[in-house]
């Protein structure tokens, strides 16, 4: 049994997929439609069958604010292979929507050109080990906690006995000390006073550094969708995690940070993205977990926002935090001071040593709060070079942007490339905007800035048409624009931040677009050509009324690829799917002329199809479109053009081989007599007759040729002896030629004797007529492989470059050369006689220099 009878069909193959216990689909272009799902991964999407053919957006909806929907247009656009380990998805199953976790791939699987034929995509359900991993962590942590309570309420017990035995020791000297305390009570109160005003100072440093701090995009992430994606960073919020760009971006935030599930950020997060409300709070404590497997503390000022599209839908949160870690512990600090100092109040018999300590503790947190006021200052510091640094951006961008404060739309800052958009120069800032642009009056830009500002909702303006001065000209462009509110800590509008991108090529190429596709319907429908369209990949076919028409397809459903093959005559089935096939992996030029049954009426029609693979916008082969006409009444033309013309050549050789048996009877009797000039006029005639002979046999030929009746009669030969025949029968009919024959070693074939001596006799006629000033002619014999090359080189006339292409048709002739006899015939037949022996026939020259004409049989 041949190992082919093993190989299973594409049936068999998709059974046998569905089978497997991994949950695994396949899916096609960048929207990710399902090609086919296995059982298990139906089970995951609980969903059935009807799935299949829809996008993964249509099938699960849910999936549209999560990351999954943009990952496979990476994978498909990319060819690359994308995968996660315990990742979240919500998922609706029953109707409710839940999270589970998964070990997912998405894989590009590619053909041999390396464009992108399909993702395959698998999963496996690891929520029950994702959760009970998460518990065993939780577990530790608490174990771990209990342990360090302990050891700090040991290490307190300590401290309380040395504190015990350090009070009765000093008992002894309380009443020598009674002046000393007074004048300590004194100082007490004083430097009471001095850290009163401090923590108002510090109170009030704290308020301005905030509100700062609030005007600026830093530290800032923007989490998106259910499962809060991290989309976008800052460099400040990457320093205070400790990570990289690339260890963050794209991924949920708590699979980069788990250890905050168990706190109350990600409550808040989704109270937020639920209700709409922003949520601002203070010296929040937050933990992370380090790089040796303790947790570091810090606290944070933090505000949520919610991040809202433009039909009200909630799609993310922009989160914005303050590490005041170091505030919290000056604090602290301060705050155990003061109960120090409440202690040695109440413990007025407390020795000289217990208050020389007191002094240097205050004096410690003296220090403290000067090294947190200068703490202050620097942040204050940076916080005007972080803006500084933001000014620079805005200015530096690729794209236009610009600021506009106040009611009045002041412009306040804008960079080089809205100046270019806007046609103005950099003297307009500071001025209101309708007073730099007066053309915008009339206009709704405008009131659109003034609605932003006053609402404090953002506008995103597509393909908005706008007239704008240019170098003293009013000109219309279009464009797309966001205006962005900007707002302070307490929730008002500041200014809007406005950014601009130019498409008005895009658009006027796109409407010339339009244009032009409605010229082409209107060409197509005037000359009744059927248009169509095939998908390079799965073969899907699309197509207009009038190919439906032509075709005979009344069907209710699209006619398919296959349906449509199905028709193809079964001659021309295997070459017109050969041809399209040869199209869409190589990319060339698709023309073919085949016979087709009508679907209405079975009726065989002849069909000329034309059509083209055009690359995408990513460059890879993406459509695959042409044209079709119907030719059958050509064709019926050329069937009785074709029988006439065999008609006409029999009822032609009859009388000619009458006339050449009178002329042979004439010329033995001239020969008897020996008339010179009978001889010679006889001798005329009798080749004019040959060249007439020859032309008849040569329509002969050709009708017989279109019709199918010329047979090859193949047997096995010496091609080399067979050109030394024929070029010692050319130079008896022209001896004013030489014919020098290169064959270098004897070359066996198996072909058709006759008709190929008739090619090469062909050959060196056209050879003799295009060459009457030269009379050198060389016919070279030459073993390549597995095929052999015979090539007829002359020194004459040559042949134009525009000419040599089209040589071998039938009844062509060269415009150039109407002085040379002929009906264009003799290469036609030439090159249908080789094609049939499947060689390659073609031709060489250049003008004034000579041609050579080559032909190939294979051994």
């Amino acid at each position: 049994m041949n190992n082919s009878d093993y190989l299973l069909n594409n049936e068999q193959l998709l059974e046998v997929f569905t089978l497997t216990k991994t949950a695994t689909a396949i899916h096609v272009s960048e929207d990710a439609v399902i090609q086919t799902a296995n059982d298990a991964m139906l089970r995951i999407w609980d969903k059935d069958k009807s799935v299949i053919g829809k996008s993964l957006a249509d099938a699960l909806p849910e999936l549209r604010e999560q990351p999954f929907i943009g990952l496979f247009k990476r994978v498909w656009n990319e060819g690359i292979t994308i995968s996660g380990n315990d990742t979240p998805a919500d998922i609706a199953v029953d109707g409710k929507l839940q999270t589970f976790y998964f070990d997912f791939e998405y894989r590009a699987i590619k053909n041999d050109q390396g464009k992108t034929l399909c993702i395959l995509h698998t999963a496996t359900d690891v929520t029950d080990r994702f959760l009970k991993k998460e518990a065993i962590i939780h577990a530790r942590e608490k174990e771990e906690a209990l342990l360090r309570e302990q050891e700090i309420n040991e290490e307190l017990a300590a401290a309380n006995e040395e504190l015990s035995a350090i009070n009765e020791e000093l008992q002894q000297t309380q009443e020598n000390l009674y002046e000393l305390n007074n004048e300590l009570e004194d100082r007490i109160s004083e430097r009471t006073r001095d850290l009163s005003q401090a923590n108002v100072e510090l109170r009030y440093s704290e308020l301005k550094i905030n509100d700062i701090l609030n005007q600026l995009p830093s530290p800032v992430v923007v989490l998106r969708g259910s499962t809060f994606i991290i989309e976008m960073v800052n460099q400040a919020i990457l320093s205070f995690w400790n990570k990289s760009h690339s260890e963050v971006i794209g991924k949920p935030m708590l699979e980069v940070f788990p250890e905050l599930a168990a706190q109350i950020f990600p409550t808040l997060w989704k109270k937020v993205l639920e209700t709409g409300e922003p949520v601002f709070n203070r010296e929040t404590p937050i933990y992370y977990a380090a790089d040796d497997g303790t947790k570091r503390q810090h606290f944070v000022d933090y505000f949520y926002k919610p991040l809202t599209e433009l039909d009200g839908t909630r799609t993310g949160v922009l989160a914005t935090l303050i590490d005041v870690t170091h505030k919290i512990e000056a604090n602290k600090q301060l705050e155990e001071n003061q109960v120090s100092l409440q202690k040695l109040n109440e413990e007025l018999s407390a020795i000289n040593e217990e208050m020389t300590a007191s002094n240097e503790e205050l004096l410690v947190t003296n220090e403290a709060l000067a090294d947190s006021k200068e703490s202050l200052v620097k942040k204050v510091n940076e916080l005007a070079a972080s803006e500084a640094r933001f000014i620079s951006m805005v200015t530096q961008a690729p794209v236009a942007i610009t600021v506009l404060k106040t009611s009045d739309l002041i412009i306040d800052i804008v960079n080089e490339r809205m100046l270019e958009i806007w046609g103005k120069t950099p003297d307009i800032q500071g001025k209101p905007l309708a007073l730099a642009m007066p053309e915008l009056e009339g206009q709704p830009f405008l009131q659109i800035l003034s609605d932003v500002l006053n609402s404090g909702e953002p506008y995103y303006g597509s393909e908005s048409k706008a007239q704008i001065v240019r170098n003293g000209e009013l000109i219309q462009g279009y464009f797309n624009f966001i205006c962005q509110p900007i707002k302070d800590d307490t929730g008002a509008v500041t200014s809007v931040l406005q950014v601009v991108n130019e498409i008005t090529e895009q658009v006027d190429i796109r409407i010339e677009l339009l244009k032009a596709e409605k010229m082409m319907d209107l060409a197509i429908t005037a000359a009744k050509l059927g248009s169509w369209h095939i998908h390079p990949v799965t073969k899907e076919l699309k197509y207009n009324a009038m190919l439906a028409k032509l075709f005979g397809y009344e069907g209710t459903e699209n006619m398919t690829y296959a349906q449509a093959i199905g028709q193809v005559v079964e001659e021309h089935r295997d070459r017109i799917t050969q041809e399209i096939n040869n199209a869409i992996n190589n990319g060339g030029d698709y023309d073919i002329t085949y016979a087709q049954r009508r679907f209405n009426d079975n009726e065989v029609i002849w069909l000329r199809s034309l059509g083209k693979i055009t690359p995408g916008d990513d460059g890879n082969l993406s459509l695959f479109s042409g044209f079709v006409m119907d030719i059958t009444e050509m064709k019926k033309d050329e069937q009785r053009k074709n029988d006439f013309i065999g008609m006409v050549s029999h009822e032609l050789k009859t009388p000619l081989t009458s006339l050449n048996g009178y002329i042979q009877m004439l010329m033995s009797k001239a020969k008897k007599s020996e008339d010179v000039f009978a001889i010679s006029a006889l001798d005329v005639a009798i080749k004019q007759v040959k060249k007439m002979t020859s032309m008849i046999n040569g329509f002969l030929n050709i009708s017989r040729l279109e019709s199918g009746k010329i047979l090859l009669n193949k047997s096995h030969f010496r091609l080399d002896e067979l050109i030394q025949a024929t070029a010692q029968e050319s130079r008896l009919l022209d001896p004013g030629h030489t014919v020098t024959i290169f064959a270098d070693q004897a070359v066996d074939v198996f072909a058709d004797y006759d008709k190929i001596s008739n090619v090469v006799s062909n050959l060196l006629s056209n050879a003799v007529k295009y060459s009457p000033n030269s009379h050198e002619i060389e016919v070279h014999c030459i073993v390549k492989k597995n095929l052999v090359e015979v090539s007829v080189k002359d020194y004459g006339i040559g042949i134009e470059t525009e000419d040599l292409n089209r040589l071998f048709e039938r009844f062509y002739r060269v415009e150039s050369n109407n002085s040379i006899s002929g009906f264009g015939i003799g290469l036609y037949l030439s090159a249908e006689i080789i094609d049939r022996h499947n060689g390659k026939i073609w031709a060489e020259s250049e003008p004034d220099k000579g041609s050579t004409f080559y032909f190939t049989l294979p051994l």
